[in-house]
């Protein structure tokens, strides 16, 4: 016979494991998942940029985009990019109150046989500082360079559209 302290003990050490299993694999099973459903970097046969591209977006799309030339996959242009600043106005004076700054980017993806232009849009706001000027010009290029990385994001969705 097993003493009563022994078997209440084998039991909750059944239970501890088990508990822990069942929070191990529900750590482990999404971070499993997310790398095989989100891949980050597309190989693309040719890549190739207009003469309007900024350096910054050149350099960003290197972490997205990877160049193989002996893939069979499609090719890319990145053709034009252009970021356009609006101001809102109100209250009592009708002064700035809220910049609003849109990306616009323009691009050719697709293989030899079928090719189109496309443009994706991608938008962003923040107040003005009228106390402090250079503040807002600097928030103004932040803002700028995040547009640049949800551009390039909504590039890779267009890809995987494409390719599914």
């Amino acid at each position: 016979m097993i003493p009563l302290a022994l078997k209440i003990f084998l039991m909750e050490q059944n239970k501890f494991s088990q508990y822990f299993l069942i929070l191990a694999a529900l750590l482990l099973l999404p971070a499993c998942q997310h790398s095989l459903i989100e891949e980050r970097s597309v190989s693309l046969n040719k890549i190739e940029f207009g003469s309007n591209i900024q350096n910054s977006l050149r350099q960003k799309s290197k972490k997205y985009f990877i160049q193989d030339s002996s893939s069979t996959n499609l090719s890319l242009k990145f053709v034009d990019l252009n970021f356009k600043k609006k101001n809102f106005y109100g209250g009592l004076g009708a002064r700035a109150k809220q910049i609003e700054i849109r990306g616009e980017l323009k691009y050719i993806l697709g293989d030899i046989a079928s090719s189109k232009s496309e443009s994706l849009y991608v938008s962003g706001s923040l107040p003005v500082n009228e106390n402090n000027p250079q503040a807002e010009i600097m928030a103004q290029k932040a803002l700028i360079q995040e547009l640049e990385f949800l551009l390039l994001e909504e590039l890779i969705q267009e890809y995987w559209l494409i390719e599914s």
